[in-house]
């Protein structure tokens, strides 16, 4: 593993012991739900939102009327354009005092625009939660429901697994306004086979434990995306190899750190561009 800097979030024996209990209460309701259908529960629940998302929703905070908020303008900002402001409907996953978190699961570019509109026409902060399965067991649903017993994935998720997401936040990374909350986790990967031809689809990822967090508040926190083992002047090439961020992933968070003022072009290297650290 490269050495990188100081955006770890260390979390508490109170956190990690609150994430499972949430986990385990999510689990039971949904089995509740799943035999209150049926005579046969196949352990996984048929709920309208899915257990990862739940469960974070939960983790951040318990008091569920604070979620599934609808965004309005607050009253500490004056919209520049009214008029606009009025014709958007965002909903935040939890609204908590002056801050809104945002849970996402998936790829971040779905999320820019609301982002984008939150911090220019509100005075909220904005929290985004990303979960990254860093263990991961695989289990197969069958044609007929049955779960197979689990396997331990041999791929292993890491924060740099974000590095091409990140652009899309860019906008962003500078405001004091916004954060990005990874949180790593042990999470079960259930799939089973399409409709059609041999391949196996996701079909949902439930966490079971929480391993640890980084938390990144401000511009300066990227620089855990710079390995202290870069020399002085390097190129995409380089980083790619003290990062261990590969192909057009190392090209697009060399990007970002640039635009967010972490690192700056300085000539060429034979006939790869140059960087260096600010």
């Amino acid at each position: 593993m490269a050495d990188f800097g100081g955006a770890y979030y260390p979390l508490s024996e109170r956190e990690t012991k609150k994430f499972r209990k949430i986990i385990l209460d999510n689990l039971v309701k949904s089995a509740s739900v799943e035999l209150a259908e049926s005579d046969e529960y196949d352990g996984i629940g048929r709920l309208s939102e899915k257990q990862m998302h739940s469960a974070l929703k939960s983790f951040i905070c318990s008091d569920e009327s604070k979620h599934e908020i609808k965004i309005q303008g607050s009253p500490l900002y004056i919209p520049s354009d009214a008029e606009n402001t009025k014709n958007r409907k965002y909903v935040a996953d939890v609204l908590d005092g002056d801050t809104i978190y945002e849970i996402q699961t998936g790829g971040f570019s779905p999320l820019r625009d609301k982002i984008k509109w939150i911090l220019e026409n509100t005075a909220y902060r904005v929290v985004v939660i990303h979960p990254i399965a860093e263990t991961k067991w695989i289990r197969k649903i069958d044609e007929n429901g049955k779960i197979s017993p689990k396997r331990k994935s041999n791929k292993h998720g890491r924060v740099q697994d974000i590095a091409n997401e990140l652009y899309f936040f860019k906008d962003f990374l500078t405001s004091p306004r916004f954060s990005l909350m990874i949180l790593m986790m042990e999470a079960e990967q259930y799939v089973k086979p399409q409709k059609r031809g041999r391949r196996l689809q996701k079909y949902e990822m439930i966490p079971v434990s929480l391993l640890g967090a980084y938390l990144f508040k401000n511009a300066a926190d990227y620089a855990w995306f710079l390995p202290d083992t870069l020399p002085d002047t390097f190129t995409v090439k380089d980083y790619s190899s003290h990062a261990k961020i590969y192909g057009m992933d190392a090209y697009s968070i060399t990007k970002t750190l640039c635009d967010i003022g972490l690192i700056e072009e300085c000539g060429t290297i034979g006939r790869a561009r140059a960087y260096r650290k600010k």
